[in-house]
């Protein structure tokens, strides 16, 4: 759970934005859904203000968008967008998986390995937990692209990370490719302990372009 002083040391706006994307990603608000900045600062007790500029940062970040006559409402991605956002985390996860091999230990590797098991365990449960799912899923990524200790990649990759967990969110149900990825994943840590660099940048972009398919696939009847 988030550290309570940490959130309230940051602004309101981001407070505000930090609630409704984990809503517009959890699937409290649906695609094309308005977001009445009336309705929303009587739900939160705050004044308008914060809360249209949190509605500009995440029309920034692709999750609204501003219609006129209409107001904000959530911003429904067509294939194009998921197309292109797959394309691009692919080749920046790769390069990253690449620098890393050069950075990781024997101990990343267990720690890793333990990520994996956490992962597949909710997963797999009787009750999918859309957080903790999630979190452990992000983790393991995360851990291997700040291995690589590349920043500027870092702080591209963070960026598009919120689009993705909106992404990921649909295929929380899907136990066929939460097993699917633990394997994947077993690949990925595979390659690193290999430490060959072509190799780890082949298995994760492998990896990635299968998820881009499974979730294609689920998706191409909403389109």
């Amino acid at each position: 759970m988030d550290n309570p002083n940490i959130l309230e040391s940051k602004p309101l706006r981001e407070r505000i934005a930090d609630r409704l994307r984990s809503d517009i990603i959890k699937g409290t608000y649906k695609d094309g859904e308005r977001l009445v900045e009336p309705k929303l600062a009587e739900m939160l007790g705050i004044s308008r203000t914060p809360i249209r500029e949190a509605l500009r940062q995440l029309e920034n970040e692709g999750f609204v968008e501003i219609v006129p006559r209409k107001g904000a409402v959530v911003k429904e991605l067509t294939l194009k967008d998921i197309d292109d956002l797959y394309a691009i985390k692919a080749n920046l996860e790769g390069l990253a998986a690449k620098q890393t091999t050069e950075n990781i230990s024997e101990k990343d590797i267990e720690k890793l390995k333990s990520i994996n098991e956490k992962f597949y365990r909710i997963s797999s449960g009787k009750t999918n937990i859309i957080e903790e799912y999630l979190k452990y899923n992000l983790d393991f990524h995360n851990m291997f692209i700040v291995l690589s200790k590349n920043h500027k990649l870092i702080e591209i990759l963070k960026g598009l990370d919120k689009n993705f967990q909106r992404l990921k969110s649909i295929l929380v149900s899907k136990s066929d490719r939460a097993e699917e990825a633990r394997i994947e994943h077993e690949e990925i840590i595979k390659a690193f302990a290999t430490k060959d660099p072509d190799l780890a940048e082949k298995t994760v972009r492998w990896h990635i372009e299968n998820g881009w398919e499974y979730l294609r696939s689920k998706l191409k009847k909403r389109y």
